[in-house]
């Protein structure tokens, strides 16, 4: 915890050319738009005062407050009302305190989380982080979590920006971590173009990961392919329908014999003129194992008519075609 009690401020008025706004050091989180702050502020003016800490330059450096000084840039405001903090303050006290100022008024999000733990890793032994972090920045003290949050700060700031608005999957985001920035942009900007569910995003990076060490191609390569491209380019199709696309021309790529096979069962499937009391289903990946056959019904009538289509189905040619290219040699 943080006791902002101890701290000594004095309440000044400076010119906000005297503030440093590209000192980022005490920002947890994106730079973002201040959005209705613009309109609080000019409707109320500045309730709470931003507070900031001069530096050796004469300089100030903003400790809390990034957005409110933003929006009186934009208010066209020339002067501004601050509180600066006094004595001698070490920069792990004062990310603290700006992750503090923040967590007073709402939870952090995962990308503050994740900024605030590359940001204060810095200032203390590895042995301690996992808990002290934890309890400052509000995240669960779990290894696992820690890590996954600990990796988003590779990402560049389009893909953590995406994460917020949830263009991108947290789990896929994560996942993204492990390629190069240049690769993970290309993924984005295929997954904005796109609506998918977070396990669709994960499967898509699976398969473009395997895909390029089977054919030793770099990510970018297969996701910039002319087939992704033209599914891209159709106007007819929405974006469900783009994604589905996309991914079964991907798995098809990946697993070109399963595909086949797949086509060819559902081929020989539809042939058999099955009822919608019967199904039949192909062993995973047709590697050995049996094949199913579910019948339901609710009354004896309805069992003839199921055994009468069975009978239909024996005498089928389809049946032997579906079964004979998967048939033990």
């Amino acid at each position: 915890m943080f006791d902002q009690a101890i701290m000594k401020y004095e309440d000044i008025v400076i010119s906000i050319s005297e503030i440093d706004l590209t000192d980022d050091t005490c920002l947890i989180g994106l730079r973002a738009d201040p959005g209705t702050l613009v309109a609080s502020i000019q409707a109320v003016g500045l309730v709470s005062p931003p507070v900031l800490r001069q530096k050796n330059d004469f300089k100030y450096q903003i400790v809390c407050g990034f957005q409110r000084i933003k929006a009186c840039q934009l208010l066209g405001w020339h002067k501004i009302n601050v509180r600066v903090l006094l004595g001698e303050l070490s920069e792990f006290d004062l990310l603290k305190m700006a992750i503090w100022d923040n967590r007073s008024h709402r939870p952090l999000n995962v990308i503050e989380q994740a900024q605030g733990i590359e940001k204060l890793s810095a200032h203390m032994p590895a042995g301690d982080r996992l808990e002290v972090l934890a309890s400052i920045l509000g995240f669960p003290s779990n290894k696992k979590v820690f890590g996954k949050l600990s990796k988003l700060c590779r990402l560049p700031e389009t893909i953590q920006a995406g994460v917020l608005d949830e263009t991108i999957a947290f789990e896929a985001a994560v996942d993204l971590c492990e390629f190069s920035p240049e690769d993970a942009l290309t993924f984005f900007d295929l997954f904005n173009g796109l609506k998918l569910s977070q396990n669709k995003q994960r499967e898509i990076i699976m398969l473009v990961q395997e895909i390029a060490i089977r054919e030793d191609l770099g990510p970018g390569d297969i996701l910039k392919s002319n087939d992704i491209r033209r599914i891209m380019d159709r106007p007819e199709l929405n974006q469900n329908e783009k994604g589905s696309k996309v991914r079964a021309y991907l798995k098809q790529r990946r697993f070109p014999e399963l595909t086949k096979a797949e086509e060819r069962f559902s081929k020989e499937l539809k042939a058999l003129k099955l009822n919608e009391h019967i199904n039949m289903t192909a062993p995973p990946y047709f590697e050995g194992g049996s094949y199913t056959l579910r019948m339901t019904f609710k009354n004896i009538k309805d069992f003839d008519k199921c055994r009468k289509t069975l009978d239909d189905m024996a005498k089928n040619p389809a049946l032997r075609r579906l079964l004979e290219p998967f048939d033990d040699k």
